[in-house]
C-alpha cells in the first residue's frame, strides 16, 4: 500500500483502525495527520452510514468493487458532494481469518463535474440552436445560407444552398426540400448572372451588399442584404417586392400620361398615348388602340405594340366577332377575362382568340356623353389572372383619358363660342354702323338723326338682353316681340300678339326685333298710334315649315304712299327679310299699315 501510486487506505481489527498513503492525503484533506491511526467511522464519520454496508460485507470476506459512488466528504470544514470509484478487498489472517481490508480508490469528482459541466454546455448549445432554429424557420424573411463553386481559374460560377428557411419556399414559390445541397442554376435555371457575380463581390470584399433585383424566370422582385461569414460562404435575407415595384412603375407610367395627354389635341392621339402607358405598366404580349364605328360595329386599330412572335391586329375588326362583351364596354365597364376559352361572353370563340394568339383580354373603353369612342386594349398569348392592381392600374388610365376627353371638349368648346362670339360682335357692330350711317344720311337735322339712332340702338339692345339670357343661343318670338314693342305701348288694350312659342335664332330674333321697332315708331308718329281710336294686332304662325309675322294696323288716319323710301322701311323689307332666308313685304293701305314676313321655320320649337 505504501508503495503503491494510487490513493490506498487499510482499516484493520475491530477497532477499524485507518492506515493509508501518501496518495491519499489530497483526498483527505485537513483532517491528515489527525486521521492515522483513528477508527475509520471516526475520520468519516460523514459517510459512515453510506459505507456500513461496504465494511460489514468486506470484514464477512466478500470483495466490493464500486463506480462512481457519491459521497458527501468534509473539505475544509464544509461539506462537498464528491464521486469515487473505488474496490474493497478482504485481507486474511494465517489461520484464514478476516482482520480487515484493502480499499483502493480513484476520485472522481472533478471528471464528474466536468462531464456534468460539458452536458450543461451541450444543453445550453441544444438549447441555443433550437432557439435559433426556432428563429430561422419563423422569419418572414427569406434566409438563405450560400457557398460559392469555383471554375478552375477560381472564377465564381454558381453557388450552392447550404440552407434556406421555410419563407425562403414561399418567397420563391417552390415546394420545401427542393433546394439545400443543390445550386443556384439547378434550382433557377436560366438566372441572370448578376444574382452569383455581386455574392462573389460580397465574398471577395468582406462588405455587404444591398440588392433589389428580378428573377426573370419567376418574374418576381426581391430586396434584400447579402454579408459574408467566412470563406467562400455568405448569408442573404430578403423578402419579395414585387408589388412594389410595379405599383412604383405603374405610377411613374402615370405621371408620364398626364405629361403627354396636356399636349394630345384629339381622340387618336389621346387613346395612342393610353396604349402606350398600358404597354409601359403591363407586363402582357400586345397592347393595342382604336377607334370604334358604332354604325358598323367596328373598331379601326391603328396602332399597337407586340412581343416578339405575337402578330399585330393593325387594321379594321368587327366588334361582335370575338363575343358579347362589346355591351359591358358600352356601359363604359372595364373588360377583364382571364380565360377567353371559360368565360361565357367569348366561350365557342377559340378559333377565333387562337388565331390572333389571344388567351386573356383586357379592354379599357373611352366613352363620353354615353357614346363609346374608341377602345385601349391588353391581349396575353398564355392563361393570365388579372391582379386587382393591374385593374386599379387600368382603371387610373380611364381617368385620365376622360378627363383629358373632357379638356380637350371645353377647349374645343371654348374656341367655338370665342369664334361665335367674334363673328356676332361684328354683325352687331356692322348693324350699328348701318344703323348709324343710314339715319344719319336721311336724318333732317343733327338732332333728329342722334334721336333715331338713339332710338334704333336701344330696340337692338333690348333684343341682345334677351339673347343674353339664352347664351346668345336663340330666343322665343313672344319674348322678342314684348321686348320690342313695351316703349310703344299707350294706355288700353290697342296692341294685341297672338302667336305660339318658338325659338328663334340670334340674328333673327335681332332682325324681328328692329323691324318691329321701326313699325312701331311710325305708328306712333303717324299710324294707328297716332290717335287713340287705332289698334295694332301682331301675329306670327309656323305652318308645314314656313314662319309667317305679320303686323296690321286698324283705326288710325289714312294712310298715303310716301313719295321716298326711308331706311326704316329698307330694314323692314330688305335686311329682317333676309334673316329669315325669306322676304319682308310692307304695305301702306289706306286703312292701315301692314307688315307681312315669311322666311324659313327657326330651327327647333321649344
Amino acid at each position: 500500500m505504501l508503495d503503491a501510486r494510487q490513493p490506498m487506505l487499510t482499516v484493520w481489527g475491530q477497532a477499524q483502525t485507518l492506515l493509508y498513503n501518501d496518495e491519499l492525503r489530497p483526498i483527505l484533506g485537513n483532517m491528515h495527520p489527525d486521521a492515522l491511526g483513528r477508527p475509520f467511522r471516526e475520520v468519516w464519520r460523514e459517510v459512515a452510514d453510506d459505507m456500513l454496508p461496504i465494511v460489514e460485507a468486506a470484514y464477512t470476506g466478500t470483495p466490493t468493487y464500486m463506480d462512481d459512488i457519491l459521497l458527501m466528504v468534509d473539505r475544509k470544514g464544509v461539506l462537498k458532494e464528491t464521486h469515487f470509484n473505488f474496490s474493497v478487498t478482504p485481507i486474511r489472517s494465517e489461520e484464514d481469518r478476516v482482520e480487515g481490508f484493502l480499499c483502493a480508490c480513484t476520485e472522481k469528482t472533478k471528471a464528474h463535474a466536468d462531464a456534468r459541466s460539458l452536458t450543461l454546455q451541450q444543453d445550453a448549445f441544444d438549447r441555443s440552436e433550437a432557439k435559433w432554429r426556432t428563429v430561422f424557420e419563423t422569419l418572414r424573411e427569406g434566409f438563405v445560407i450560400g457557398e460559392l463553386i469555383r471554375d478552375a481559374a477560381g472564377r465564381a460560377i454558381d453557388w450552392r444552398y447550404e440552407a434556406v428557411n421555410d419563407a425562403w419556399h414561399d418567397l420563391v414559390g417552390m415546394p420545401r426540400g427542393t433546394a439545400t445541397g443543390r445550386t443556384l442554376r439547378d434550382v433557377v435555371p436560366g438566372v441572370e448572372d448578376e444574382w452569383i457575380d455581386e455574392f462573389a463581390r460580397v465574398v471577395e470584399t468582406g462588405e455587404p451588399a444591398r440588392f433589389t433585383r428580378r428573377v426573370g424566370t419567376l418574374d418576381r422582385w426581391y430586396e434584400g442584404m447579402a454579408q459574408p461569414i467566412g470563406g467562400d460562404r455568405f448569408t442573404l435575407i430578403f423578402v419579395e417586392v414585387t408589388d412594389r415595384i410595379k405599383r412604383d412603375r405603374r405610377q411613374a407610367t402615370l405621371l408620364t400620361l398626364g405629361d403627354e395627354l396636356r399636349d394630345r389635341s384629339d381622340l387618336d392621339t389621346i387613346v395612342t398615348a393610353a396604349a402606350r402607358c398600358l404597354a409601359d405598366g403591363l407586363e402582357v404580349d400586345r397592347v393595342g388602340s382604336g377607334l370604334v364605328d358604332s354604325r358598323d360595329d367596328r373598331i379601326d386599330v391603328r396602332s399597337d405594340w407586340c412581343e416578339p412572335g405575337i402578330r399585330s391586329l393593325i387594321g379594321q375588326h368587327s366588334l361582335t366577332s370575338f363575343g358579347s362583351y362589346i355591351a359591358n364596354l358600352r356601359r363604359d365597364e372595364i373588360v377583364a377575362i382571364d380565360d377567353v376559352h371559360a368565360d361565357p361572353r367569348t366561350s365557342g370563340r377559340e378559333a377565333g382568340f387562337n388565331a390572333i394568339q389571344t388567351r386573356s383580354l383586357l379592354n379599357l373603353p373611352v366613352s363620353f356623353d354615353g357614346h363609346l369612342y374608341a377602345i385601349v386594349f391588353a391581349n396575353t398569348r398564355e392563361l393570365h389572372r388579372w391582379t386587382d392592381g393591374e385593374l386599379q392600374f387600368v382603371q387610373q388610365v380611364g381617368d385620365r383619358v376622360r378627363v383629358a376627353l373632357a379638356r380637350q371638349r371645353m377647349e374645343d368648346a371654348q374656341r367655338v363660342l370665342t369664334q361665335e362670339m367674334a363673328h356676332r360682335m361684328k354683325n352687331s357692330l356692322a348693324m350699328v354702323q348701318a344703323i348709324t350711317t343710314q339715319t344719319l344720311r336721311q336724318a333732317e337735322t343733327m338732332e333728329a338723326g342722334r334721336l333715331a339712332i338713339a332710338s334704333r340702338l336701344g330696340a337692338l339692345a333690348r333684343a341682345q338682353d334677351i339673347l343674353t339670357l339664352t347664351s346668345w343661343e336663340e330666343a322665343d318670338v313672344r319674348d322678342v316681340v314684348a321686348a320690342a314693342i313695351e316703349p310703344h305701348r299707350v294706355g288700353g288694350n290697342r296692341i294685341t300678339i297672338d302667336g305660339p312659342s318658338y325659338r328663334l335664332t340670334s340674328q333673327q330674333a335681332l332682325g324681328l326685333s328692329l323691324a318691329i321697332h321701326e313699325l312701331a315708331t311710325n305708328a306712333v308718329k303717324y299710324g294707328a298710334l297716332s290717335t287713340d281710336s287705332g289698334r295694332i294686332r301682331i301675329r306670327w304662325s309656323l305652318i308645314d315649315g314656313a314662319f309667317t309675322f305679320r303686323w296690321i294696323e286698324s283705326g288710325g288716319p289714312a294712310v298715303t304712299q310716301p313719295t321716298r323710301q326711308g331706311f326704316g322701311s329698307k330694314l323692314i323689307e330688305r335686311i329682317v327679310g333676309s334673316y329669315f332666308d325669306g322676304t319682308g313685304w310692307l304695305d301702306y293701305a289706306p286703312d292701315g299699315v301692314r307688315f307681312e314676313l315669311t322666311g324659313a321655320a327657326p330651327s327647333r320649337s321649344s
